[in-house]
């Protein structure tokens, strides 16, 4: 970190004239909020530099990249340091060198030769604003290092009051799915328009709304053309034989069973084969696993790209823990069919205190009065939950909870800081998001739980936690006793905590080969923490003890909600594995992504199982996740109502490579 600060105390000791006349300047926007800058200028000797830096809630990154175009603006050369979201110290180094290029961060160490120009994709930071070099190959298309192509499209212009136009652009070929971006007349970036996050040239932060409705309608629009690719229409009806049906209630399995569907729901479930109506559909499902759909009850809602990849791996249900309110219009396209995605079935109204740590979007209140509003306006608009935060002070948790409970809105979140997790509950918590949220109910109240101690205090504590002491043991019976529901979202501590640069994220490794290249990179950072030197192994043990914690709470009775906070999809599947990791039967995890979500939810009569009368809402496997959960990496098909998804074809669209 002082090398940083050292960094940019000469760069701006050595630059000011340079930085008055040549210097561009953008705003970072959090929900709205100013958060952050970027700035870039131009140096003396033809290079660039960029200085870019945002508080996230004591979070986000900040770095200082230099790099230089050549004369066909490709960036020849990159030296970048700084910290990353969660502070940790990072770099960039990327050279050409005669026919190679060379690469250098903080978790590879790379060459290729190449013959022509090309665009390396930096792994820790961004650098440059340039689009031009696009604009001077044949088709737009240009190559990127390490690998791949990137082919640029104009969709739209826009007039600025000063007369001048500004474009929106996509990108394709470094992601799963188009990004989008507006640039100027000169085919520099302009601005990221966002509900969440936002970037655009300062004094035109205004803009944010208007472009970025006109962007959702080209974004819009791309997935509406997808899903009807992908989305097969069970008309008259649908037969599934000779299948291997789980039983949610029961956590057997029933063979030989032939399933029909009619009209989007389930009218009969029969042993032995079914004659099957003139003009049904047949899906022959011999040897195969039959299961409802699964939920991820934690997810944060942004793209129209995780509902694809969601839907891909088998999850057809979600609750949203947090989100803009257009969080609304996406819940309806999807219900209109209109774009591919998991039913929203919950979601979540998000709360905090306001102040430097609030969360980036929601409701930020200064007092239970404004609480109350907040409260009342997510009941009106729809909403089934309220999420707290950690700005929240505790002393508002109980008159919130009880405000809430009068317009039947259940309340989970974090625990706010200073307050323990006993508390919490006490005050009338319903459910706790986060397994380091039931770590830190033994470590006091001093932690400041709104910075990222509330991860690194675990880290470095939980390895030694006494399972046997007297006040684990109360608490576990509080839970019990108050029917405290748990969250865990464990599998995002693993990358947290024993995650090593260079290494595939171990919450990723059984599927990294499948994701294109430049996914896979992202995925080798090692842990977002700074792990002190000679704890490694520390902070390896807290994560086991959080599997042996999720055992206790199994063990007791407590119920336990499979939530990710994280990549879609797949990370739902890691999060099953840990439960069996963790020593739970694999029937009873199936049921806790079934059954158990669906009741929690409120949605058990018409999900949760495959039982005659209930939606239509199942996958087909090729395997037996009772037999081995890691066969839920294997789902073939997926049956939403009417909708008919072979996942092939959904991974086909995210340029992710099949199972098979």
């Amino acid at each position: 970190m002082k090398q940083l600060f050292l960094l940019i105390f000469i760069i701006f000791s050595s630059q000011t004239h340079s930085q008055s006349i040549d210097t561009l300047q953008f705003s970072m926007m959090l929900g709205g909020d100013k958060a952050g800058f970027l700035k870039q200028w131009k140096n003396p000797d033809g290079s660039f530099t960029e200085w870019f830096q945002y508080n996230d809630r004591g979070r986000g990154d900040s770095t200082v990249t230099n790099y230089r175009y050549n004369d066909k603006n490709y960036i020849v050369s990159i030296d970048a340091m700084g910290v990353d979201y969660y502070k940790k110290p990072i770099f960039e180094k990327f050279y050409k060198e005669n026919d190679t290029a060379f690469w250098e961060n903080s978790s590879e160490k790379g060459q290729k030769k190449f013959v022509q120009n090309a665009s390396y994709i930096p792994l820790n930071i961004s650098a440059g604003m340039s689009f031009k070099n696009y604009f001077v190959e044949a088709d737009s298309t240009i190559q990127l290092l390490p690998s791949g192509k990137s082919k640029l499209s104009v969709l739209s212009t826009y007039k600025l009051k000063s007369g001048k136009e500004i474009r929106l652009i996509s990108t394709r070929g470094s992601g799963l799915t188009p990004s989008y971006a507006w640039i100027d007349e000169n085919a520099e970036f302009f601005a990221s328009p966002g509900n969440w996050f936002s970037l655009f040239r300062t004094e035109y932060e205004f803009l944010n709304e208007e472009l970025l409705k006109i962007q959702d309608e080209y974004s819009n629009n791309y997935f509406k053309d997808a899903a009807k690719k992908v989305t097969s229409s069970i008309t008259d009806g649908l037969l599934i034989k000779n299948a291997n049906l789980y039983n949610a209630k029961t956590g057997k399995i029933n063979s030989n069973i032939s399933i029909l569907i009619e009209n989007g729901r389930i009218i009969e479930v029969v042993v032995g084969q079914y004659k099957s109506p003139k003009g049904y559909r047949t899906i022959d499902a011999k040897g195969k696993f039959v299961m409802p759909g699964l939920w991820d009850m934690h997810v944060h809602y942004t793209s129209p790209a995780q509902g694809v990849l969601h839907l891909a791996c088998g999850v057809t249900n979600v609750r949203d823990m947090g989100n803009a309110i257009d969080l609304l219009d996406t819940k309806k396209k999807i219900d209109d069919g209109i774009v591919l995605g998991p039913r929203i079935q919950i979601m979540s109204g998000f709360i905090d205190g306001a102040g430097e740590f609030a969360g980036p979007i929601g409701e930020k209140i200064s007092s239970i009065e404004e609480g109350t509003v907040a409260i009342k306006k997510y009941a009106d608009l729809g909403y089934q939950q309220i999420k707290l935060y950690s700005s929240i002070k505790p002393e508002w948790v109980a008159p919130l909870t009880e405000i809430a409970r009068k317009y039947n809105l259940r309340v989970s979140g974090h625990i706010p800081s200073f307050m323990l997790a006993s508390e919490a509950i006490e005050a009338g918590y319903d459910e706790i998001q986060h397994m380091n949220m039931l770590f830190l109910n033994f470590l006091g109240k001093d932690i400041d739980t709104r910075t990222p101690a509330r991860f690194s205090a675990v880290a470095q504590n939980a390895a030694a936690f006494d399972f046997e002491k007297t006040e684990f043991k109360d608490f576990i019976k509080q839970l019990k006793s108050r029917d405290i529901t748990i969250e865990p979202t464990v599998s995002i501590f693993e990358g947290m905590f024993i995650g090593k640069a260079g290494k595939p994220d171990p919450s990723y490794a059984n599927i990294i080969h499948r994701l294109p290249l430049n996914i896979q990179r992202s995925f080798k950072t090692g842990s977002s923490l700074e792990i002190p030197p000679g704890m490694e192994n520390t902070y390896e043990q807290s994560f086991l003890n959080m599997l042996k914690f999720i055992k206790v709470l199994y063990d007791n009775q407590v119920t336990i909600l499979p939530g990710t906070d994280a990549f879609a999809g797949f990370t739902l599947i890691r999060e099953l594995e840990n439960y069996v990791r963790a020593g739970i039967p694999n029937e009873e995890v199936l049921k806790m992504a079934t059954l158990t979500s669906a009741k929690i939810a409120g949605k058990a009569d018409n999900y949760g199982t495959i039982e005659i009368g209930k939606i239509a809402d199942l996958i087909i496997i090729d395997g037996n996740p009772i037999e081995n959960i890691k066969d839920l990496n294997k789902i073939e098909i997926v049956i939403k109502d009417t909708s008919l998804y072979k996942t092939k074809d959904l991974f086909e669209l995210l340029s992710i490579e099949y199972f098979k």
